[in-house]
């Protein structure tokens, strides 16, 4: 933790810890309640505010991109995290008949908004890095088809969906960053949404809810941890006179 922080501006920094604690603090609560339950029971619906606690993290770590620099990059980070916040928060009410559907939209444009940030950023072509995005693309394809006969009038969105999280993935990974948190928090992600998946569409296994967070929280604390770290070097735009 210390390595991570020690590179963060201290604005930037002072947020960033919130943020991850707000997620380790939602992890830990969903353990708990899940001890008092039958394996696999679901998990939604256990906690007093539970909505608010889920999207504490995002919305924290939103506040932590807010100091970032440069400014489009932070645009993009802010708005990426929003996003998720709001994914969070319908995925925490299953009530509504938009629940799944709307989080799915939420977290689509999030991760969109990561793919705005990393794509300018692809410098990185290492044979290793290049093998991780291949690993990457072979799983979204094997996942989509193994969902497929169980997606019915999903199947537009979801496939959508997966192609979308797997060019984050890729684009992540490929980013000429400082550290590889950013990558391997993409990688997270991935790892997120192939359990949120599994669950959805084949037979839900124990534990997976507990799964899902962790993935995801680990996934967003180092998404915003890579991109934040610094220093960098920032190339001017000529057309907007500000730095990238």
């Amino acid at each position: 933790m210390t390595f991570i922080t020690m590179r963060m501006p201290p604005r930037v920094r002072e947020w960033w810890l919130v943020g991850a604690l707000a997620g380790i603090t939602y992890g830990l609560l969903l353990f708990q309640v899940s001890l008092d339950l039958p394996a696999g029971a679901p998990l939604t619906g256990r906690i007093a505010y539970q909505p608010l606690w889920k999207a504490a993290m995002a919305l924290l770590l939103a506040r932590a991109a807010w100091f970032h620099q440069p400014k489009q990059e932070r645009r993009w980070l802010v708005t990426a995290l929003l996003f998720s916040a709001l994914g969070d928060l319908l995925l925490a009410l299953p009530g509504l008949r938009i629940s799944f559907l709307g989080g799915l939209g939420a977290f689509l444009l999030a991760h969109m908004a990561y793919m705005r940030i990393f794509i300018p950023l692809i410098e990185d072509l290492r044979p290793h890095r290049l093998v991780g995005c291949g690993i990457v693309l072979g799983a979204a394809g094997a996942m989509l088809g193994r969902f497929w006969p169980n997606l019915g009038e999903l199947r537009v969105a979801v496939s959508a969906y997966i192609v979308i999280v797997a060019i984050m993935a890729c684009s992540a990974l490929m980013a000429r960053l400082p550290t590889p948190l950013a990558a391997i928090g993409a990688l997270f992600f991935v790892a997120s949404d192939a359990m949120i998946g599994m669950a959805k569409f084949l037979s839900p296994f124990d534990t997976y809810q507990l799964g899902i967070w962790w993935t995801y929280a680990i996934a967003q604390v180092l998404l915003v941890a890579g991109l934040v770290s610094g220093p960098r070097e920032r190339s001017v735009c000529s057309e907007c006179g500000e730095q990238r």
